[in-house]
């Protein structure tokens, strides 16, 4: 038992080394949190988990508090500095840190711990005590740290290819065919620009398209390590970077005319050649079916940490923005107890449509849990995001929900915003989210509010 490892340990130590760690840590906690940083973040590995200054400002304290609490005197309940490792690992896996970044600092904190030990002017005797039982404490720490990570990654993988057999379980030839009209829209759409007068000074973008959305964010996980996935975004790569741009160019002369035409051709070879590489894609793959929500159809809950780990690669791959609803039906208790069970599934299987209606094909619906849905909102602008949870709002005020026997009711929503602020763990963000819906309903429901 890990509590028994821990309270074995601790009680193996004399009074005197205990209060004497117990002193160090605590006069010397921001001292010991400073030399880890400073020396992380010259990592290159460890500093892209290091820069964002959310993180540097809650991790310096919590590692303060991590120091003084593991050499605690008196000792802390075991039970609760065991559950603690163990969620610190939890998150370390959640954000996808190393192992062995892990260890590294772990190496890092005893080394400058025992420099402070050395000028505490303790005797010889007990200054190897304390190093040693500062070691052997900090190792088993670590050890926890591992088992949690250890296992919490391989929930992960399991959740992973879950949610990619999910996405490989949608409909293939109907998911296809809208891609393929996605597709021609937005060609029809660059080529009615091209004719009108004044020439334009941009077209837009096929990256930022409702197909790059939808590539970016859902393909990537869909068709994840097919040969397909990279020549597609090598096209898109190829139209946006040079063909777009040459395309509204400035072009004087007899040959301007023939020289847009070449580029139009050149464009229509280009996103044939993309079809053709989609159709590849798509009968590839097999299906499957399972991972919806059986009452609202929406994605289920344990795909979210899947998709927000990807999608917070993606953002920091391309320095976007996403956002993330966090949505609860107000009073719905009292629509199950005034209406009954079923009435409530129904009102609930209506507000799944009306959220998925709102949205674009790249944005993800998950069901969270009882009467809350939460929207992720993929490369977006923070005022763009509210304006959605505001408009989200109003439909559901001035929509009418129907229930048995011809009934309609009046329904309204409480939604949290939170905006991606670049922390690498997505629980922070759920959890903001979260909190935010929480103030709209104890401000009166039927309100949008936004998290700091």
């Amino acid at each position: 038992m890990p509590e028994l490892d821990w309270n074995t340990l601790v009680q193996s130590a004399s009074a005197d080394c205990r209060r004497l760690l117990a002193d160090v840590a605590h006069r010397d906690a921001a001292l010991l949190a400073d030399a880890f940083y400073a020396t992380m973040e010259r990592h290159p590995q460890a500093a892209p988990f290091l820069t964002n200054n959310v993180v540097h400002d809650r991790l310096h304290a919590s590692m303060m508090r991590w120091v003084q609490e593991i050499y605690a005197d008196p000792p802390q309940e075991a039970a609760t500095v065991v559950a603690h490792q163990r969620h610190v690992g939890e998150v370390h896996a959640r954000i996808h840190l190393p192992i062995h970044l892990v260890a590294r600092g772990a190496r890092l904190l005893k080394h400058v711990l025992n420099n402070q030990l050395v000028v505490s002017g303790a005797s010889e005797a007990l200054l190897r005590e304390a190093q040693a039982y500062a070691g052997q404490l900090m190792d088993l720490a670590l050890e926890l740290m591992s088992e949690a990570y250890q296992r919490n990654t391989q929930r992960s993988a399991r959740n992973d290819e879950a949610y990619r057999l999910f996405s490989l379980g949608q409909n293939m030839s109907v998911e296809r065919e809208k891609q393929r009209s996605v597709l021609l829209e937005w060609g029809q759409e660059v080529l009615f620009m091209l004719h009108r007068l004044p020439q334009p000074a941009v077209l837009p973008a096929l990256s930022r398209s409702e197909f790059g959305l939808w590539f970016h964010h859902k393909a990537s996980a869909m068709f994840e390590g097919a040969p397909e996935v990279e020549l597609i975004a090598e096209i898109m790569e190829r139209v946006d970077e040079t063909i777009l741009p040459q395309m509204c160019a400035p072009q004087d002369g007899e040959d301007a005319l023939r020289q847009l035409q070449a580029l139009i051709m050149t464009l229509q070879t280009e996103l044939d050649n993309l079809k053709f590489q989609l159709s590849a894609l798509f009968e590839r793959q097999l299906e499957v079916e399972n991972g919806r929500d059986t009452l609202t159809r929406l994605l289920n809950r344990r795909f979210l940490p899947s998709v927000l780990s990807r999608e917070i690669k993606v953002a920091t791959e391309r320095h976007t923005q996403f956002a993330m609803l966090m949505i609860d039906v107000d009073h719905f208790k009292h629509i199950n107890d005034q209406y009954g069970h079923e009435a409530g599934d129904i009102v609930l299987q209506q507000a799944a449509m009306l959220v998925l209606n709102s949205v674009r094909n790249g944005d993800f619906v998950f069901r969270y849990g009882g009467e809350e849905m939460l929207v992720m909102l993929v490369e977006i602008d923070p005022q763009v995001a509210c304006r959605i949870a505001e408009t989200l709002r109003h439909r559901f005020e001035t929509n009418e929900f129907l229930v048995s026997m011809g009934r309609k009711l009046q329904v309204t929503i409480s939604v949290g915003v939170a905006v991606y602020d670049g922390h690498p763990d997505y629980q922070y963000l759920i959890n903001r989210a979260d909190q935010a819906m929480y103030e709209a309903k104890q401000t009166g429901r039927n309100r949008v509010c936004v998290a700091p």
